[in-house]
């Protein structure tokens, strides 16, 4: 029995040897994980390669330990929590899917709103880890997410964020939570708009989960049409809700997607080159976890 015995034990424990230990330089294990001092750093373009944790392979003031992107500057924050950082992540929203990125446009879906067609970009991404400029009142920033708080439970507040680029061509992405609805509010939404900055002041597309009175909706606004959709609850604080705004030049769409429901609705649009997207909020207090926007 014994003959049987040790020739089993040493083919098992070449095995474990051939994936145990590693080197900074070497390959990580199959796990991505390497030894102890070490880092696995998965946006290698050679492959997921052990680094020094206390290096800085990017120069960029983040020691690698805590630097999820490795090869360019930043990567301090990781949405998805994917071991990829913000900035040099592909869909720094959620893991990737496969195929990952079908159309080969370095856009991964879901960020990616047609994977099967080349062209889209990654235009602006925040993950609320840093308080954005100008921060209007009533909005504070707090462990990776924007949060709003109404001062006026019926009036409407925007945190906006400018584009570099304007376009017709884009989706904007969102993720929140909702905490509860203002007390004394008559009407109460959660949403995105794109807006343009020019004298005639066209109106803004909007696309947002509504409450009024006993009525849920999802609301797609624009110059041309208002059109909606019954839901069944837009502002449980057990849901998390995923709500996103595409513009393809005069079609304007709007779609949400939480754990209980879905929705979309489609409709005309001015097909002006929006320069600027804002989260929107009103009569309720709500937690953004992201801004996506991408252009093709």
């Amino acid at each position: 029995m014994r003959s049987l015995i040790v020739p089993a034990l040493s083919v098992t424990l070449i095995a474990c040897g051939a994936d145990g230990n590693t080197h900074v330089g070497g390959a990580c294990k199959a796990d991505r994980s390497c030894d102890s001092g070490q880092i696995c750093d998965q946006t290698d373009p050679g492959g997921p390669v052990c680094l020094d944790v206390n290096g800085d392979a990017d120069g960029d003031g983040i020691p690698n330990g805590k630097d999820f992107c490795e090869h360019m500057a930043g990567g301090a924050f990781d949405e998805d929590g994917d071991g990829i950082g913000d900035e040099c992540d592909l869909c720094p929203i959620a893991k990737p899917q496969k195929p990952a990125d079908a159309d080969g446009d370095m856009v991964d879906a879901p960020c990616d709103p047609d994977p099967r067609k080349a062209g889209e970009k990654i235009v602006l991404f925040n993950g609320f880890n840093t308080t954005p400029a100008n921060l209007p009142s009533g909005w504070t920033v707090q462990g990776g997410e924007v949060i709003y708080t109404p001062t006026d439970p019926n009036a409407v507040s925007q945190l906006s964020f400018a584009l570099a680029v304007p376009s017709n061509h884009m989706s904007i992405q969102v993720g929140y939570r909702i905490d509860s609805v203002a007390a004394g509010a008559t009407e109460a939404d959660v949403g995105v708009i794109s807006s343009i900055t020019i004298p005639m002041n066209p109106q803004p597309v909007q696309c947002v989960g509504s409450r009024k009175g006993p009525l849920d909706q999802l609301v797609l606004m624009t110059d041309a049409t208002e059109t909606t959709q019954e839901m069944m609850n837009l502002f449980n604080p057990a849901s998390l809700y995923r709500l996103g705004e595409q513009l393809d030049g005069t079609t304007a769409s709007c779609a949400l997607i939480s754990d209980k429901e879905t929705g979309a609705k489609q409709g005309p649009s001015s097909g002006f080159a929006m320069d600027h997207v804002a989260l929107s909020a009103r009569g309720a207090t709500v937690r953004f976890s992201y801004l996506l926007v991408t252009q093709h």
